[in-house]
């Protein structure tokens, strides 16, 4: 099966004099791989990016520093970030002994963007957001870091896309996409479904809307539907050229190309080492079967699974 997403050429990011080639923004909808993406890329030399003392602390960006300690210890940091299989790029929701949650890795990080109020939805010229706090934030974090991009994944970014498009002139952004019936299965098996905020039905949880009859998988779906159609509606006006399209099934095939081709994209450039550790990395292919899928959520995700290019 082929992902639209693979297609679609895309020129490097060439960093200025500082080295910096803008901030890099992982997009995707929930389960679709953007975790796997996010750290596989912060394990390069020469990225930035928000970590779990960041999350804790959002005024204090020179934090980045411990991206520095995370390198000095690559054997420890792949264990912590990817677990003892190398596979399991969501550890941040698996059970982890006190060491391995006080080690610095990469977390999605709300807290520095609602600082800033670059709250979900807020759009370009919203007075209530400190742009330019938040743009002096992630430069802090860089050059604490020593390093030429940030990288940072989040899953509220899919709705202010034109927010920071216009806030980082010179930011890309990559975008993951996994087949929604995939992505259906895997939503309804994590711990956190049930409770999570549908933002698109007025911030109703899940576990109510079940508990008021509603079918857990097709709402799943519409997470999936949603997610996409807000990402795509605020990819709209960008340059294609500042937008990098990777498909889940296309890394999965093959990880090392994929993910390289993304660094050259976000200008961190080529390096052997970091190849290399990649392939020490296990790159499980998670989509089940998606032919046998229950008539109300093919019903949903039929138009939009044909628009991705997914049969």
């Amino acid at each position: 099966m082929t992902s639209y997403a693979a297609a679609r050429p895309t020129r490097p990011a060439r960093p200025d004099a500082r080295g910096d080639a803008g901030p890099l923004f992982v997009l995707g909808a929930p389960r679709s791989g953007t975790s796997l993406v996010y750290r596989a890329l912060a394990l390069h030399p020469r990225s930035g990016w928000v970590s779990n003392y960041h999350r804790r602390l959002p005024a204090l960006p020179e934090l980045g520093a411990l991206g520095r300690v995370a390198r000095l210890a690559p054997e420890r940091r792949r264990a912590v970030w990817f677990g003892p299989g190398g596979d399991d790029a969501y550890r941040y929701a698996s059970r982890r002994s006190l060491a391995e949650r006080f080690f610095p890795q990469p977390v999605e990080g709300e807290p520095v963007f609602v600082r800033r109020g670059a709250v979900p939805g807020a759009a370009p010229g919203d007075p209530t957001v400190d742009v330019a706090g938040l743009v002096r934030d992630l430069e802090r974090l860089r050059r604490s870091a020593g390093a030429a991009v940030v990288v940072s994944k989040r899953i509220d970014h899919n709705r202010r896309v034109p927010l920071l498009a216009e806030a980082f002139p010179r930011a890309r952004f990559v975008v993951v996409t996994r087949d929604g019936r995939a992505v259906t299965r895997s939503l309804t098996g994590v711990d956190w479904w049930p409770d999570l905020e549908l933002w698109w039905d007025g911030g109703a949880r899940v576990l109510d809307r079940v508990a008021q009859g509603a079918d857990p998988a097709e709402l799943a779906a519409r997470h999936w539907l949603h997610e996409t159609e807000a990402l795509d509606a605020g990819l709209a006006g960008l340059d294609p050229g500042r937008v990098r399209h990777v498909g889940y099934e296309e890394l999965v095939r093959d990880p090392v190309a994929v993910l390289g081709a993304t660094a050259r994209f976000a200008g961190l450039g080529e390096d052997g080492a970091w190849a290399e550790e990649l392939r020490q990395l296990s790159y499980p292919d998670r989509n089940r079967s998606t032919r046998e899928v229950p008539v109300g959520v093919a019903r949903i995700l039929a138009p939009s699974l044909a628009r991705h290019g997914y049969r």
